[in-house]
C-alpha cells in the first residue's frame, strides 16, 4: 500500500490507525506538498451498499462543521472503487490512550476536556448531526503549537439532519460502542437525538475521572432492556474530593430518562466545570515558580516550609518556559507563576506571550535579576502581574504573592456567579472568559481604564426577514452556522468576542498591531463565508454575506452591570464604538468600511476604495468613508483587474 497514489494527487506513507469502517494513512498531498491523514475504506466493506453511504455520510458530517475541535475534512473522493477521506494530520494521541497510561485525570483536567468536547458537539448538535459513537478513543488530544487540543473524530455513525431523519430511521437497528452508548440507542430506538451523545459524554467523564466504568457490561445490558440500575460505586467514593455533589452530578448525566438528563452537552460541561470549582477553596493555592537555577527549588521550599506544611502553598517547579506550559496543562488549576526571564530554549518574556493560550486566568510574577526598564515596560504590556528584583525581599514577595492570589480568586467568584443562572450557562461560562480574561489585568481596574484598541461589528445582510418566515429553531440554527465560521476567524488573529448584537458580532483588538489584525480577521471572515457559501450552494444558510464596519482608537473598557449582585459585564465603550457601529449599517454586503481618519494608518497594507463622505446613521455626523477591499500582497493576477484596483485608489 504504501507508495499508492489516491485520488490521483495523495502519496500514501504508513499506517497510523484502524477501525471497523477504515484505516487511517499518513499521506502526502502532492498537489499542496503537506502531509494529510487520509482514511481508506476497508477491503471487505467496498462491497458493502450501506458501508459506501455511511462512509460518504461520514465525510458529509463533518464537512458540514466548522470548528476548532472537530477534526477538519479537506476532501472526498472515489479511488477505483475505495472510497477515501482526506482531513488533517493531527499530532498526539487519544484520550483512551491516555487513560490507559494513566488510569484517572485530576478534575480540572477533566473540566477542561469536557468544555471542548462540549464546544464540538454544541457545532454539530445545531447543525443537525448526532455522532452516535462518543468514546475516549474517538477523542483526540492534538499538539498545535504548545497547546493541546480536544479534537472529536470518527463521524462514521453520525446522523445527518436529525429532526427529519428521526421517523425515517429503521427501528431496531444499534449501531455504536455498548460500553458508551444510551438505553434509548442500545434498544435501536428511531428518535434517538443529540441527547444520546449527552450520555455517552457523561459515561467519558465518569471513566476520565475515576478510571472505571459507571456499570457492568451485564447492568448495561438490563438497562437496555428497560430496567433500572445504580453506579457499581458511588462516585463520590472514587473521587472524594469533589463530594456528594458529583454522585448528583453523574445521577443526572447518566438518566435513562432523556428527558432527565443535561439536556446539552455545553449544560453537561458548565455544570461539571461549576462542580469543580466549588471544591477548590479547600484546596492549597497552586504556584508554579520557573527558574533555571538548580538551587531556587530548594530555597522557595525551605522559605514557605510553614506555608505547604499547611497546606496553604502548593508549589510546582519548572526549569524554562516551555517546561512551564507543559506544566500549566498538567495543573490547570495553578493560581500564580512566578518566573524569571532569562532561561534556555522558552525565556520568560515569551512565556508570558504564551501563558494565556493555556492558563487565561493564571497571574505571573517576574522575578528577575534583568531589571532595566526595557525589560520591566514589555513584561507589563504583556499582562505581568508584578515585577520583582532579584535577590528576593520575601517579604516583598509575600505580599505580592497574597495580593495575586486575592485577585485570581476575586475573578473566580465573579465567574461562578456568572454560572449561577442555568439558563445562562451556554452563553457566559465560555463566553466570559474569552472576552474578560484577555483583556483584564485585574481586579482594580474593573471600574474602567482608557486603551487603544480596535472595534469590528459583522452584521450578516439581510437577516432580519429570515425571522418572519422560518420557524424559530431553523432561524436560530442558520445564525450560529453562520457565527461558527465568523468567530474562528475572528480569535485566530487575537481578536476577543465583546458580544452577539442580534445578528452582528462585536469583535475588539487590543495589542501591537490591532488595527493590521482586526481588518485582516475581518477579511478573512468575509472570504470563509464566501468560500463556505459557493461550496454549499444557494441553499444553504450562509449567503447572506457581511456588513462591516470598523474603527479604530481610545476605549473606556470595564466591568458594566450590579457588582453588589454579581452580574458585570466586561465591555469597551466610546465613541470608536458606535463609530464602527454605525458604519456597519452604511455597509453594503461583503463591504469593509472604515473612516477616512484611518487611511495613513492602513493605505499601505490594504487596498482601500474611496467611498465619499456620509451621513452616520443614528448621529448625524459626517463622515469621510473608504471601503478596504484587500491586503495588497492578495491583489489579484489579473493585470487589467489590478489597475483598476490601483487607478480607483484609496
Amino acid at each position: 500500500m504504501s507508495g499508492r497514489r489516491i485520488g490521483g494527487r495523495y502519496v500514501v506513507e504508513r499506517r497510523v490507525a484502524g477501525g471497523g469502517m477504515g484505516a487511517i494513512w499518513v499521506a502526502l498531498d502532492s498537489q499542496l506538498q503537506r502531509r494529510v491523514a487520509l482514511k481508506l475504506m476497508t477491503p471487505e466493506r467496498i462491497a458493502s451498499a450501506s458501508a459506501r453511504h455511511q462512509f460518504e455520510q461520514e465525510a458529509k458530517a463533518v464537512a458540514q462543521l466548522r470548528n476548532p475541535h472537530v477534526v477538519q475534512i479537506h476532501d472526498y473522493g472515489v479511488d477505483g472503487d475505495t472510497p477515501f477521506i482526506v482531513m488533517e494530520l493531527l499530532e498526539g494521541e487519544d484520550l483512551e490512550t491516555r487513560l490507559e497510561r494513566q488510569g484517572r485525570l485530576a478534575p480540572a483536567v477533566v473540566a477542561s476536556l469536557l468544555n471542548q468536547i462540549a464546544r464540538a458537539l454544541a457545532s454539530a448538535h445545531s447543525a443537525g448531526v448526532i455522532h452516535r459513537d462518543l468514546k475516549p478513543a474517538n477523542l483526540f488530544l492534538a499538539r498545535v503549537d504548545s497547546d493541546e487540543v480536544v479534537k472529536v473524530l470518527d463521524f462514521g455513525l453520525a446522523r445527518l439532519d436529525a429532526g427529519s431523519a428521526a421517523a425515517s430511521e429503521q427501528p431496531g437497528r444499534v449501531m455504536g460502542t455498548p460500553r458508551y452508548m444510551s438505553p434509548e440507542q442500545m434498544r435501536g430506538e428511531a428518535g434517538v437525538d443529540h441527547r444520546t451523545d449527552v450520555w455517552s459524554l457523561g459515561v467519558v467523564a465518569y471513566r476520565a475521572l475515576t478510571g472505571r466504568f459507571p456499570f457492568s457490561a451485564d447492568a448495561l445490558g438490563e438497562l437496555g432492556r428497560g430496567g433500572t440500575l445504580a453506579f457499581a460505586e458511588p462516585p463520590s467514593t472514587l473521587v472524594p474530593e469533589l463530594g456528594q455533589g458529583v454522585d448528583a452530578f453523574f445521577a443526572r448525566a447518566l438518566d435513562a430518562d432523556p428527558t432527565r438528563r443535561f439536556q446539552s452537552a455545553r449544560e453537561l460541561a458548565a455544570a461539571f466545570a461549576s462542580l469543580v470549582e466549588a471544591s477548590r477553596p479547600s484546596r492549597a493555592s497552586k504556584i508554579l515558580v520557573i527558574d533555571d537555577e538548580p538551587d531556587v527549588e530548594l530555597l522557595m521550599r525551605q522559605r514557605f516550609r510553614k506555608y505547604i506544611r499547611d497546606k496553604v502553598y502548593e508549589f510546582i517547579f519548572a526549569s524554562d518556559g516551555e517546561d512551564a506550559l507543559e506544566k500549566l496543562r498538567q495543573h490547570p488549576d495553578t493560581d500564580v507563576v512566578l518566573s524569571d526571564i532569562n532561561m534556555p530554549r522558552m525565556d520568560g518574556l515569551t512565556f508570558l506571550a504564551r501563558v494565556g493560550e493555556v492558563n487565561p486566568l493564571v497571574k505571573v510574577i517576574m522575578v528577575s535579576a534583568y531589571s532595566d526598564m526595557s525589560n520591566i515596560r514589555v513584561a507589563m504590556n504583556r499582562g505581568a502581574f508584578d515585577f520583582l528584583v532579584k535577590p528576593i525581599d520575601f517579604q516583598d514577595l509575600d505580599a505580592t504573592l497574597a495580593k495575586a492570589l486575592k485577585h485570581v480568586k476575586e475573578f473566580r467568584q465573579m465567574v461562578r456567579s456568572a454560572e449561577e443562572n442555568q439558563l445562562l450557562r451556554m452563553f457566559v461560562h465560555g463566553g466570559i472568559l474569552e472576552r474578560a480574561t484577555p483583556l483584564m489585568r485585574g481586579p482594580d481596574m474593573v471600574e474602567g481604564e482608557r486603551v487603544e484598541a480596535t472595534v469590528a461589528f459583522l452584521d450578516l445582510k439581510d437577516f432580519t426577514p429570515v425571522l418572519r418566515g422560518e420557524q424559530p429553531e431553523a432561524a436560530v440554527r442558520r445564525l450560529n452556522a453562520n457565527f461558527e465560521v465568523i468567530v474562528p476567524e475572528l480569535l485566530s488573529r487575537g481578536g476577543v468576542v465583546d458580544k452577539f448584537v442580534g445578528d452582528a458580532v462585536m469583535a475588539v483588538f487590543r495589542g501591537q498591531g490591532h488595527l493590521g489584525r482586526a481588518l485582516e480577521a475581518c477579511l478573512a471572515a468575509r472570504q470563509q463565508l464566501g468560500a463556505v457559501a459557493f461550496r454549499s450552494g444557494d441553499a444553504s444558510p450562509y449567503g447572506h454575506g457581511l456588513c462591516i464596519g470598523l474603527d479604530s482608537g481610545e476605549l473606556i473598557c470595564g466591568s458594566i452591570g450590579a457588582r453588589g449582585l454579581g452580574r458585570l459585564d466586561y465591555t469597551v465603550l466610546g465613541e470608536t464604538v458606535n463609530t464602527a457601529a454605525r458604519l456597519s449599517v452604511l455597509a453594503g454586503k461583503d463591504q469593509l468600511l472604515i473612516g477616512a481618519h484611518l487611511l495613513p494608518r492602513v493605505e499601505t497594507g490594504f487596498e482601500c476604495l474611496a467611498v465619499g463622505t456620509r451621513t452616520l446613521p443614528g448621529g448625524g455626523t459626517e463622515l469621510g468613508v473608504h471601503e478596504v477591499v484587500a491586503r495588497r500582497e492578495q491583489r489579484v493576477s489579473s493585470s487589467d483587474r489590478t489597475v483598476s484596483i490601483e487607478a480607483r485608489g484609496c
